[in-house]
């Protein structure tokens, strides 16, 4: 365990770069496990991948006409799917690579606030408007 002090050292301070391609508000931004890409969500309808260290945009991953990913996203424990929710309380999952939607599911009775994705496992937690927090297996 180190000091405060020197936690604190170790601290991002400095502004590397910025990603630039949402139109609107962006509302959650996520590194994958290794970091060598980020995922952002926003108003617009899109989950964007980024390659963080380049400022690279790399993939578009996009909502259907009514589903609108404004809250959260993250990517599988592997970095195989994106992962979205949506204001209709639904899950997608996108093939990283082709960005086509693989499967979907009702996960909630209102908007998905937030997805996590266990570091090791094929396990998720989300929570919505709805109240509750869920564990997926």
């Amino acid at each position: 365990m180190t000091s405060s002090g020197t936690a604190a050292q170790q601290l991002p301070r400095t502004e590397a770069r910025s990603l630039s391609g949402h139109e609107g508000a962006v509302l959650a931004v996520r590194f994958n496990r290794d970091g060598n890409y980020c995922l952002s969500c926003g108003k617009d309808r899109t989950l964007l991948l980024w390659n963080p260290h380049t400022g690279a945009h790399v993939k578009t991953y996009k909502s259907h006409a009514r589903e609108s990913f404004k809250m959260d996203s993250c990517l599988t424990n592997d970095d195989a799917f994106v992962v979205g929710g949506s204001e209709d309380g639904y899950i997608f999952f996108w093939e990283l690579v082709d960005a086509p939607v693989v499967a979907r599911f009702r996960a909630h009775s209102s908007v998905v606030t937030s997805i996590s994705y266990h570091p090791t496992k094929a396990c998720m937690l989300t929570s919505s408007v709805d109240g509750s927090i869920r564990v997926w297996t």
